[in-house]
């Protein structure tokens, strides 16, 4: 009897300890428990460093060649990478992190992307997630700047460079950063954005190049000819819709 009433005691005392402990786990995991089984790798080519942000949190102070996050759960989160040369380029695209993923810094000329690769990394640097104490959602909205007067669009030669360049990408998402980079800087003709709407093999990234390219456009009373690029008639009234938003 005393044995029994001894471990009673024991128990008793142990479980504020106990609840203590939960309670900050909780506060670890950003209010509810996730489970933490991924991991993100990123590595550019040789002789290129970067930073990472992940949900725009910093995550390495010093640029690195190649990094491993860990901790991670199954969501999908916006990865940025901001490269440490001259022109400071930078790109960016969702995650989903269901299973551990390795993304390379790849580049064709000047334009730069992100794409899934499965060589075996060896990272400089391997860290534990850093968060932010509140939750930020990435603001992927375009950032318009002024558009300079012209109203002939980009070159053909400059045009037909970019456009061999996107259409050697293999992925949706790769094509999808390096096009925005190249309207961003580079203003197109309606027709030109067309064409480059047309090397996407999905729907939902010509609808978002469309979206973005329209305040990059030398001659927005021509935009109408983008409705032929898409198989669904939701596509063009999301388009329509979003322009006369603006």
């Amino acid at each position: 009897m005393k044995k029994h009433l001894f471990f009673a005691l024991i128990l008793f005392l142990a479980m504020p300890a106990m609840a203590q402990q939960a309670s900050s786990a909780k506060v670890r995991h950003g209010g509810g428990p996730h489970p933490q089984n991924t991991t993100l790798t990123v590595v550019a080519e040789r002789h290129q460093s970067f930073w990472l942000y992940v949900d725009d949190v910093l995550q390495n102070e010093q640029p690195v060649r190649s990094i491993c996050i860990r901790n991670l759960w199954d969501d999908s989160f916006y990865i940025r990478v901001e490269l440490n040369n001259q022109m400071q380029n930078c790109v960016g695209q969702f995650v989903d992190l269901r299973q551990s993923q390795t993304l390379g810094v790849v580049h064709a000329g000047k334009y730069y992307g992100l794409e899934y690769t499965q060589s075996h990394v060896r990272p400089e640097l391997t860290m534990d997630l850093i968060t932010a104490q509140v939750p930020v959602v990435p603001n992927i909205t375009p950032v318009e700047p002024p558009i300079p007067p012209v109203s002939h669009g980009m070159s053909p030669k400059d045009y037909d460079d970019a456009h061999r360049m996107i259409s050697n990408e293999k992925f949706d998402s790769t094509k999808l950063n390096m096009a925005k980079q190249v309207v961003a800087s580079n203003p197109m003709t309606a027709a030109q954005i067309a064409n480059i709407c047309k090397l996407f093999s999905f729907e939902n990234n010509k609808l978002e190049f469309a979206k973005y390219a329209y305040s990059f456009c030398t001659e927005k009373n021509k935009y109408y000819m983008l409705n032929e690029v898409f198989t669904y008639d939701s596509s063009k009234t999301e388009l329509n819709e979003y322009i006369n938003g603006l």
